[in-house]
């Protein structure tokens, strides 16, 4: 008696079809994607800082070889008694600590992308900091060669209160 359905090329198992394979890792890129959140700064913890105005603003283009400087009025004068406190990506710190701060973020960037952009420091000051405060800083910027410097600041007309 012969089969009516017989299959051609004997006993071999079927092939797994890989075209939803492109879908499947873009579903999870895209989960990963909208599932992670991106930290927000938390200097406001430590300090009160209101930027100054700025009529002229621009975007820094690599947001990632950016190192943070913050400059404001200590929220708890019993446990930070000076008039004004540095942050250091959201950290408190010292004047002295700048030196070393750069060179760590510099380490923590990749190699390709510091020689072509270099590590910028923003720094975001409270309109009330004293100049010579921010000039100190300053100061330890340039012993550290750091002289990429932005500063943050909010738009608006720097003339009017």
């Amino acid at each position: 008696m012969k089969r009516k359905f017989q299959r051609e090329g004997g006993d071999g198992t079927p092939t797994i079809s890989t075209a939803a394979l492109p879908d499947i890792v873009f579903m999870l890129l895209f989960f990963f994607l909208i599932a992670s959140a991106i930290k927000p700064s938390e200097y406001d913890k430590y300090v009160k800082l209101e930027p100054a105005k700025a009529s002229e603003l621009t975007d820094i283009v690599k947001k990632d070889m950016i190192a943070y400087l913050y400059i404001g009025i200590p929220k708890d004068k019993n446990k930070y008694p000076q008039d004004y406190m540095l942050l250091l990506n959201d950290k408190p710190a010292q004047v002295s600590d700048i030196r070393g701060w750069i060179g760590d973020e510099a380490g923590k960037k990749s190699g390709q992308d510091l020689m072509e952009y270099g590590l910028t420091t923003q720094m975001t000051i409270d309109k009330t900091a004293k100049v010579g405060f921010v000039q100190a800083i300053k100061e330890q910027l340039s012993y550290a060669q750091q002289f990429n410097v932005s500063y943050a600041g909010i738009e608006g007309d720097p003339t009017v209160e």
